[in-house]
């Protein structure tokens, strides 16, 4: 035990939840009896005899797992452990393994648990967190495709290679390409010292010495990828994937905060720890010739989104990563397309909007898109956009990405338009105030290219950003178009169900909640002077410009990420027992903890809509 400075901890636990709302009082005799620890990495952490207790990380990492060593939860700063050794003696055995150096306070466990019975508040916030571990803890127990090889919450530390093959940048590539022979490797990492200035793989070598006849005395710095793509040990294996699939590379540097190279991780690795993974789909959908064997593959999809559910991903990760295939799909469909109809007659950008757009995708999303166009096509160009957009929507379509029920795909004349037709469209949606046009902002008005230049599309947002700076009465309308719907909610704070049809006597989690916050981030990000398209970044860029205020935003954002993660298992299990994808929940499945829960979330809407008018319609009637 080291000494301790209770001032100091004092200090620390105002600023976290729920100790913060604890009284002066309440939190003095919380303190006493408080202890300092200090673990080291990798040290496993007993929760017996006077550790069976709240332990509260001050600064630090560490993962709750099972005796076996299967991985229940990742912590960090300001979060806590051991809460089911204080509330219920720890049955299942979690153990606590510290990945980094960590510093932790240990609180007396009587005056942990006299806090939990005088405050609602605080002891509601622990039995939510001991449930939920326990859910994840049933997932990594019951289910077998929660299986090691699946968890993408892995620190790639636990899987990179550690002995390194190193070159000086002025050495011959002769030399190095002998010691990559030598060390069965297929890249070498260029160094000063330790820290990492390039690296060298085998294609480097075959595309930049023998393709174009190069020496072999040629010195490695000038045939290396300098300042390569590169992250630090504790990225989480998904991390990894993604910017493997982006870079379209299959090495990957690992450095430490000083730039030292301490790790590579390749593909290869990936794969060894992947049965079923977001790379090997990617790679899977860029080696087929034709459409029909691109929906052959495409059918492992939705095994990929339930697995990725299963581990636990958090569900802005699993968007990002959906979000990855779904815009590997669209491009190679693209490409599959000009194979076929022969080179476009002039430059396109192929536009993805909603939930695309947003990196929110999830089962059964359909597709909204569009194409825009250099300049005004003649008629014989205007029927190759035609039929490059119809196969690649029907593409998309045969390989699970559904078409849009109201057309909003490139198919659509409507949607192929010259980069002037694209300014205009967003003008004239801004200066009016139809139901259409706020219809067509819900949805055009979250964008992203995935295909082409993307600095006409930079152009068109900048321009789409300049006209609502002018325009306060747009702001004004969207949001009362935002504030229609209200979370389902009644005044007595009881859940206002779907009173017939399919699905009556449910909540709609996604037109009820998920949409609502979408809306409201979306009205706030089209305030920013910075466009951001994802749901939270724009939440987040709103209080870097300090339109809505920390404890706001965080709220919204906790109930983006409750919301989401509650959709994403409805949906799962949907899809596991009809084949379909379903938002709807019907409350009585939720534990009585679950349901205080969910309202408490609905609340939190209900709570940034009024900041919202109070914010976007001062002044009008």
């Amino acid at each position: 035990m080291a000494a301790i400075d209770i001032p100091e901890v004092h200090k620390f636990i105002t600023t976290i939840p729920p100790f913060s709302s604890l009284d002066l009082p309440e939190r003095t005799r919380l303190l006493t009896g408080v202890s300092m620890l200090y673990v080291r990495q990798g040290q496993v952490l007993s929760l017996e005899n006077e550790a069976a207790t709240v332990h509260l990380i001050r600064r630090g990492a560490c993962e709750i797992r099972t005796p076996k060593g299967g991985l229940v939860d990742q912590i960090a700063d300001g979060e806590c452990f051991g809460v089911s050794s204080a509330m219920s003696q720890n049955p299942d055995g979690l153990q606590v393994v510290a990945m980094e150096d960590s510093l932790v306070y240990r609180f007396d466990k009587t005056h942990f648990l006299e806090a939990c019975e005088k405050s609602e508040a605080f002891g509601l916030f622990f039995e939510h967190t001991r449930h939920n571990r326990l859910r994840k803890l049933s997932r990594s127990q019951n289910n077998e495709l929660a299986s090691p090889a699946l968890q993408l919450s892995t620190p790639i530390a636990h899987i990179m290679t550690r002995q390194l093959v190193l070159a000086s940048p002025n050495e011959t590539v002769q030399t190095i390409a002998m010691r990559m022979t030598e060390a069965r490797v297929s890249s070498i990492l260029v160094v000063e010292g330790s820290r990492l200035l390039g690296i060298v793989t085998d294609r480097d070598l075959r595309s930049r010495i023998l393709a174009l006849g190069g020496s072999s005395d040629s010195l490695v710095a000038d045939v290396m990828t300098a300042s390569p793509v590169s992250l630090p040990p504790e990225s989480l294996v998904m991390e990894a994937q993604t910017l493997m699939s982006e870079s379209n590379i299959h090495h990957l540097p690992i450095v430490d905060d000083q730039q030292n190279a301490v790790g590579m991780l390749t593909a290869a690795d990936l794969l060894r720890h992947q049965e079923l993974s977001p790379l090997l789909l990617i790679n899977q959908i860029h080696r087929q010739q034709n459409v029909e064997a691109l929906a052959k593959v495409c059918k492992q999809w939705p095994t990929l989104i339930i697995n990725l559910i299963v581990t636990d991903m958090k569900p802005a990760d699993i968007g990002k990563v959906l979000a990855t295939v779904s815009d590997n799909l669209t491009r190679r469909l693209i490409e599959l397309g000009l194979e076929k109809l022969g080179p476009a007659p002039m430059a396109f950008q192929f536009l993805v909007f909603g939930s695309q757009a947003r990196k929110d995708q999830s089962l059964g999303s359909d597709q909204d898109n569009g194409l825009m166009l250099e300049r005004e096509p003649s008629e014989e160009e205007g029927v190759y956009f035609a039929n490059l957009s119809e196969f690649v929507c029907q593409g998309l379509g045969l390989c699970g990405v559904r078409l849009c029920p109201g057309n909003i795909m490139a198919s659509n004349p409507e949607w192929r338009r010259t980069n002037i037709g694209w300014q205009k469209a967003f003008s004239n949606w801004i200066k009016s105030s139809s139901p259409s046009a706020l219809l067509h902002a819900s949805i055009f008005f979250d964008i992203r290219c995935v295909y082409g230049d993307e600095e006409a599309v930079d152009h068109l947002i900048q321009s789409m950003q300049l006209e609502i700076s002018k325009n306060s009465l747009f702001l004004a309308t969207l949001t009362r178009s935002a504030l229609v719907t209200k979370p389902p909610l009644g005044f007595f704070r009881h859940f206002l169900l779907e009173s017939s049809g399919e699905h009556k006597n449910q909540l709609d989690l996604k037109h009820q909640g998920l949409a609502l916050i979408n809306d409201l981030a979306r009205l706030y990000g089209l305030s920013c002077q910075t466009y951001r398209v994802g749901t939270l970044d724009r939440i987040e860029q709103a209080i870097r410009e300090k339109l809505i205020s920390v404890d706001t935003a965080r709220n919204l954002m906790d109930a983006w990420d409750q919301l989401n993660e509650l959709r994403l298992e409805i949906q799962s299990a949907h899809w596991q027992s009809t084949g379909k994808a379903s938002a709807y929940l019907d409350p009585k499945r939720l534990s009585s903890l679950e349901r205080k829960h969910l309202k408490t979330t609905f609340s939190i809407i209900s709570d940034v809509q009024d900041v919202a008018q109070q914010r976007f319609l001062r002044g009008y009637s």
